[in-house]
């Protein structure tokens, strides 16, 4: 009985820190993605020029 009462008192304290959390932005994941897509392309378009270039 004691540890639910240990545990109930603790949950206001866990959600008064969640106010203070900062809002999560995966900005190097999106920037990782952006890298593979750019790296994509030059690839690409690499492949697709010199396949030009042969005509």
């Amino acid at each position: 009985m004691e540890a639910y009462e240990q545990l109930s008192e603790a949950k206001p304290a866990l959600a008064d820190t969640s106010t203070t959390l900062e809002k999560f932005e995966p900005k190097g994941a999106i920037a990782f993605f952006a890298g593979l897509v750019i790296l994509g392309l030059i690839i690409w378009f690499g492949i697709y020029f010199l396949m030009l270039s042969r005509i």
